[in-house]
């Protein structure tokens, strides 16, 4: 498929893209904000202590109680110079609140700071955080929450931190989980994140009855946050490319489907996991069931699969994501009647599986997309990652000053409408399934409708004909054939087969010559 890999951009608030998340706290512009409240590393000693404690706890020794008083008073700074700490039954009962199920709620912790700032703090003995059992600690925080005038709130069983805001019919959250604040044995970028979004000025309200910087961060994301959904169809397609190049050496022995075919059915196996994710960020799926959320759901594989990332650096492939994946659609497609894992029968096109029998390319193409796994290892873990982290995050500009970058911000599935996944859909299918040649990569120009122009041919292009060219796409104007370059530019044949989709393999390129073709397309950029 003719698409360049852009390199990843980095998030403005450091570890902020480590994290899980549930609905959206901050999109781009207020984690470029936040990113200035980024306190200064945190003193040798108390990283050591952090280290021994945190080592502890995960060896099932240690009392979380204390260990979450020392995070916050010694890692995130909350100590008696920036406010007042209550604790256990010294938090007053007028803190109480009564839940639902009629029992009272309180905080076990009480951070008080100036101009009314409040950190309430809940602790949880469930082994996971909104997880089967843990369900009832944070929904009794969150109904604490709204009983009374309070916004925000930190819930923690020690090794899971979750960082809740609570609206009038809605909820988002972020978390930390204990097992990656350290990488090889130095702090992660996790606890850069929870060191910044825990420090006192941003719980500090800049003004009598005004707002904590936090409470008007998440506001503000609420208001801006139409743009995020404009920019998941490209992520969509970079997803499809991962798909499609996995699965090439399969695909080439496919002579009973056309490219377009194999692109549409491609996009029907992308757009699958678009629904799940949609359908698990509004609890059509059962996404805090520990059964479907371990075994199944795409939320808790993409989790699982984030914590054995330093396998995939070591060059070391699994293959066991895909399967499970594959497991999902048809548990979602059939349903399940066993009490420990209810899950309604959705059925619909989208779902229904291929065959490899059938006149119908795009059937044929299925069935390989949904068996190859089983017969070769195709798609190993790394790139199933690749393909959740495209589709669960995103990358949008800020402007800041003069400069413009980019930050990477989750997705917030619960906010689309279904309306918006059909046209994300038949956007996809307005694309082409075309193949670069090998050691050629195609770039995809960000002017104009992104047209895709081989690298080939823009290397060979001097100044004045590059000028011309941008100039021309800027001005609405189109890129020129494939097959002719520019006035005044050598001809190159290879290139122009590429673009005009002579070579209709869909072959997969290996990943050192993806390597090479990209820092070559670095250096021209």
């Amino acid at each position: 498929m003719t698409r360049g890999r852009q390199p990843a951009a980095a998030a403005l608030l450091p570890g902020w893209e480590r994290l899980r998340h549930g609905g959206l706290l901050f999109d781009g512009p207020r984690l470029a904000e936040l990113a200035a409240f980024t306190p200064a590393p945190l003193a040798p000693y108390a990283a050591g202590q952090l280290r021994r404690r945190a080592a502890a706890l995960l060896a099932g020794g240690g009392d979380r109680s204390r260990f979450a008083a020392f995070v916050l008073e010694r890692v995130c700074g909350l100590d008696e110079a920036a406010g007042t700490w209550t604790r256990g039954s010294r938090v007053a009962p007028a803190w109480g609140r009564r839940a639902v199920t009629g029992q009272n709620v309180k905080p076990a912790h009480l951070w008080r700071g100036r101009r009314g700032a409040l950190l309430p703090v809940f602790l949880d003995g469930e082994r996971r955080l909104g997880v089967g059992r843990g369900r009832r600690g944070v929904s009794h925080a969150l109904g604490w929450l709204r009983a009374g005038g309070e916004h925000l709130a930190l819930i923690t069983n020690g090794r899971q931190w979750r960082l809740l805001f609570a609206g009038l019919d809605y909820d988002a959250w972020c978390e930390w989980d204990l097992e990656l604040w350290f990488d090889e044995g130095e702090l992660s970028p996790q606890v850069a994140a929870l060191r910044t979004l825990l420090s006192a000025k941003l719980w500090t309200p800049p003004a009598e009855g005004a707002p904590p910087p936090l409470l008007q961060a998440v506001r503000d994301t609420r208001k801006g946050q139409a743009e995020l959904s404009e920019v998941l169809g490209e992520r969509v397609r970079e997803a499809v490319e991962i798909l499609i190049r996995s699965h090439g050496e399969a695909l080439r022995e496919l002579t009973a489907a056309t490219p377009q075919e194999i692109y549409r059915a491609a996009c029907r196996v992308a757009m699958r996991l678009v629904v799940i994710l949609f359908a698990e960020s509004r609890d059509l799926l059962p996404r805090d069931n520990a059964v479907y959320r371990d075994g199944y759901g795409l939320g808790g594989l993409l989790e699982q699969l984030e914590r054995g990332g330093a396998r995939f650096a070591g060059g070391a492939d699994a293959y066991a994501a895909w399967p499970r994946v594959l497991a999902l659609f048809r548990l979602v497609r059939d349903g399940s009647h066993h009490p420990e894992l209810p899950v309604t029968a959705y059925g619909g096109e989208l779902l229904e599986p291929g065959a490899e029998v059938t006149p119908d390319g795009v059937e044929r193409a299925l069935a390989v997309f949904e068996g190859a796994c089983f017969r070769e290892q195709i798609l190993p873990d790394r790139e199933v990652r690749e393909m959740l982290r495209l589709l669960t995050r995103t990358t949008i500009r800020i402007r800041q000053g003069r400069a413009a970058t980019r930050a990477v911000t989750p997705v917030d599935f619960s906010d689309l409408s279904s309306e918006y996944l059909g046209v994300l859909y038949e956007g996809l299918l307005d694309y082409e399934l075309k193949t670069a040649p090998d050691h050629d990569p195609v770039i995809f120009l960000a002017v104009g409708d992104q047209p895709a122009l081989p690298l080939s041919r823009l290397e060979a292009m001097n100044d004045a004909a590059l000028k011309a060219l941008f100039e021309s796409l800027k001005g609405g104007g189109e890129a020129p054939p494939a097959g002719e370059p520019p006035a005044g530019e050598p001809e190159d044949e290879e290139a122009a087969a590429a673009a005009d989709g002579s070579d209709e393999d869909a072959a997969a390129a290996p990943s050192d010559d993806r390597r090479r073709g990209r820092t070559r397309a670095e250096t021209w950029a």
